[in-house]
């Protein structure tokens, strides 16, 4: 499998140039400012209001990666990590055996839940099988959870190694590691929802002409650059803020089109 993947790593260079030109492009969803349901959600950042106060909500943008199915005793929930809370450690530092080269890596912390587990996301369509795909709707750039062996294995035989002939780097972003994760229920979905349409129709009946603040709820964001959500450089709060100042300091189509930065 890795010898497949190293004939065609030219190829996978040259995508990585013309992916590497493109300008970082956000876009609000058109279900803002209420959040979509959850199976609607996956492949989207979810930036929780500045008034959130939990330990792992506080300026922390949150990735979806995974929509768990609804079954006979409870609907859909929606599974994130944060993207923007660099531990001091790296993967290899906090296994308990090394896993090669690419647990050099930060380790970041993904939230309170998941059994002390590691998630791994990356750029990587050539690692599916055995990874992952996670679907978004209407989504330019894919970004993939799982196949650490074979991960491990190629970043090893130096397949993502900087060429500098082609003017690539080493693929600092193209893996992310995650310890745990944060779990919103259907029941919490709902709660933010009702507590937005509140104070939406609140504003209605006293007759204000100022608009619903958006900025001061929960928002969720569509992105068209992986980077948004691989970057390893993010310090605390880094992506949050940045979505949100972006957000603001940017006129908002109002068909959800989204804009440049």
């Amino acid at each position: 499998m890795v010898s497949q993947i190293r004939r065609l790593q030219p190829i996978f260079a040259f995508l990585l140039i013309l992916h590497n030109a493109s300008s970082l492009r956000l876009s609000l969803t058109p279900f803002h400012p209420l959040l979509p349901p959850a199976s609607k959600m996956g492949g989207r950042i979810l930036l929780p209001p500045p008034s959130a106060m939990s330990h792992f909500l506080h300026q922390a943008a949150l990735y979806v990666y995974s929509t768990t199915s609804q079954t006979s005793d409870s609907l859909p929930s929606i599974r994130c990590v944060i993207l923007d809370q660099p531990t001091a450690f790296t993967m290899n530092e906090m296994s308990s055996s090394s896993i090669g080269r690419i647990g050099d890596r930060p380790l970041f912390t993904g939230g309170e839940s998941g059994n002390d587990s590691a998630i791994l996301l990356h750029r990587h369509c050539e690692l599916s099988p055995p990874s992952q795909e996670i679907l978004r709707t209407g989504a330019t750039t894919r970004i993939f959870e799982g196949g650490l062996a074979l991960a491990s294995s190629c970043v090893d035989e130096g397949l993502y190694d900087g060429d500098m002939d082609l003017g690539v780097d080493d693929d600092e972003n193209g893996f992310k590691f995650f310890f745990n994760y944060v779990e919103i229920s259907h029941k919490e979905i709902e709660e933010i929802n009702a507590a937005s349409k509140s104070k939406i129709t609140g504003i209605q009946l006293q007759g204000e002409e100022e608009m619903f603040d958006v900025f001061d709820g929960w928002m969720c964001v569509d992105f068209d650059d992986a980077d948004v959500v691989l970057n390893n450089r993010y310090e605390r709060g880094e992506c949050y803020k940045m979505l949100r100042n972006k957000l603001r300091s940017t006129r908002i189509a109002s068909d959800g089109s989204g804009f440049n930065i």
